[in-house]
């Protein structure tokens, strides 16, 4: 739990699983319930939570990478296709998180609420043939590897040789050590 906590800045939410650890050991995306009567309706599932894969993808985000793959399934109707595949199965591994009880309470709260839950694509987008952010994309393919957005997304990157960002003891060490001094 440090862990995760170090590599998000704050305590999860929802969450249910590692779903990928890195090649190091780590959680690099986390499997989040999709409703909790403490924190109400979270549609994304599955949260990216590597730093340094956070952090490229981030930079593909500001290169236009959003605006690239959105013209990609605009013009190629296989890759269009995939998408909306993957939003699909997607929401269908999102209802199957939640138990018949929790989607009947959900429906008592909001019809609107469990419409989402039940047809909304990755990260919750309502456009079953768009992208919300690489991010979400990244985190289903590496889980699933059925995203096509998620797969072009990890073609441009891959894990690193060697890597201790998630060392947050080390880091903690190390903070101690400069404010000791």
């Amino acid at each position: 739990m440090a862990t995760i906590e170090y590599q998000l800045g704050r305590p999860a939410d929802n969450l249910m699983d590692i779903a990928v650890y890195c090649p190091f050991q780590k959680p690099a995306v986390l499997l989040t319930a999709p409703y909790s009567a403490e924190k109400g309706v979270f549609p994304t599932i599955y949260w990216l939570s590597c730093p340094y894969l956070v952090k490229e993808v981030a930079r593909m985000e500001d290169k236009g990478y959003v605006k690239r793959f959105s013209r990609m399934v605009k013009e190629d109707g296989d890759f269009r296709e995939r998408l909306r595949t993957a939003h699909k199965k997607y929401a269908e591994r999102r209802m199957a998180l939640l138990s018949e009880e929790s989607q009947e309470k959900i429906k008592l709260i909001s019809m609107a609420i469990y419409r989402v839950l039940r047809d909304s694509g990755v990260g919750g987008i309502n456009n079953l043939e768009g992208i919300k952010c690489l991010h979400v994309h990244l985190a289903d393919y590496l889980v699933n590897k059925e995203n096509p957005v998620g797969e072009k997304v990890w073609d441009g990157l891959d894990w690193p040789e060697d890597c201790h960002i998630c060392d947050w003891d080390r880091v903690k060490e190390w903070q101690q050590c400069v404010s000791e001094r």
